[in-house]
């Protein structure tokens, strides 16, 4: 998983008590008294913050359903940011915070039991070289930009894709070297937009949550819900990406997997639910959560195009617990 940020990063609202959308619905989460005025270091914190718990939820995601995923690939697990990604008014915060520099890419978050976890990397590395190859730290820029540090994770992408590497890393006054043995994972980076609008989406690439819809989710259980339907989008074949291998991803054949009657998002959430119990979330949680989140936006308590009203969604995924817990109490997988 890697940090994207566009320029929009300087717009990061501080996230309080939200309101939140389903897949591919969007509302505002100033509706819900949002306060959009906060020094730029605490913005700079509430974004980081956010991102390393939407990394932690993702890796697990990612690593337990390999075997369903039709993209897949050679994970660290790590969450990379870099300082050109930033604005003017947030970089020299996350400079210091971070000790970022250039487009040399950082680490943001080392989720536990990640293969850089388990390789000794901590959260504020800085990459300098893999395999002996130097990463590339650019040009200093006014504006934030990707580009640069993109180059970059590709890099360390393609290599990961060959087996283990051995990545050289500053950490503080010292240069250091550790080898990482990837684990293998859905090749999906999980990617939290700085926004105001509670919306989730995955697009055949990446997952997609914004800062108000994650923010709004109470334990890493609810998260793992919201993230879980829109992997479930992936490994139903929802969406397609047929450029994986010139990003250190490989296709896969996938089992055949149970359909479900009521569209597509219908079937991501019975799917996504798996998904979620499959890497040790309390997928229970799920009915209890969309009543939550449907009493509380009402956009979501009627139907909307593809997407089942809130009480709807809930009554299913009562049905599909049902089906994991008997799943489990015989000794079954659970492969939806």
């Amino acid at each position: 998983m890697n940090r994207r940020s566009p320029a929009s990063v300087a717009a990061l609202l501080i996230l309080a008590a939200t309101a939140l959308s389903g897949c591919g619905s969007s509302g505002s989460a100033q509706e819900a008294g949002l306060e959009i005025a906060a020094p730029a270091e605490q913005r700079l914190i509430a974004l980081t913050d956010l991102d390393q718990r939407v990394a932690r939820v993702g890796h697990r995601l990612a690593v337990a359903n390999a075997a369903l995923c039709p993209a897949v690939r050679n994970s660290a697990g790590w969450l990379l940011h870099a300082a050109s990604q930033y604005s003017a008014e947030l970089r020299p915060h996350a400079e210091s915070r971070f000790g970022l520099d250039g487009d040399l890419p950082g680490l943001l978050a080392v989720p536990e039991g990640s293969a850089a976890d388990l390789a000794g990397l901590r959260r504020g590395d800085l990459l300098l070289r893999v395999n002996g190859e130097a990463l590339t730290r650019g040009v200093d820029r006014r504006t934030a930009a990707f580009e640069g540090v993109e180059v970059n994770i590709r890099k360390l992408d393609l290599a990961l894709a060959e087996g283990p590497v051995e990545v050289t890393f500053r950490r503080g006054d010292a240069e250091l070297t550790a080898r990482i043995t990837p684990q293998r994972a859905c090749g999906y980076d999980v990617q939290l937009d700085p926004s105001d609008e509670l919306n989730a989406r995955a697009d055949g690439k990446r997952l997609y949550i914004t800062t108000a819809m994650a923010g709004f989710t109470a334990t890493d259980d609810e998260l793992a819900v919201v993230l879980g339907h829109e992997l479930a989008h992936h490994v139903l074949g929802h969406r397609g990406w047929h450029e994986a291998e010139t990003r250190g991803r490989q296709t896969q054949t996938v089992p055949a997997l149970s359909e479900t009657a009521g569209g597509t998002e219908r079937q991501a959430d019975r799917v996504g639910l798996y998904l979620a119990a499959r890497a040790g979330f309390d997928s229970s949680i799920a009915p209890a959560f969309w009543r939550r989140f449907g009493a509380y936006n009402w956009r979501v308590r009627y139907p909307q195009w593809n997407h089942p009203s809130a009480e709807a969604r809930a009554r299913a995924l009562e049905d599909v617990q049902a089906e994991i817990s008997a799943r489990r109490a015989s000794g079954q997988p659970l492969v939806p």
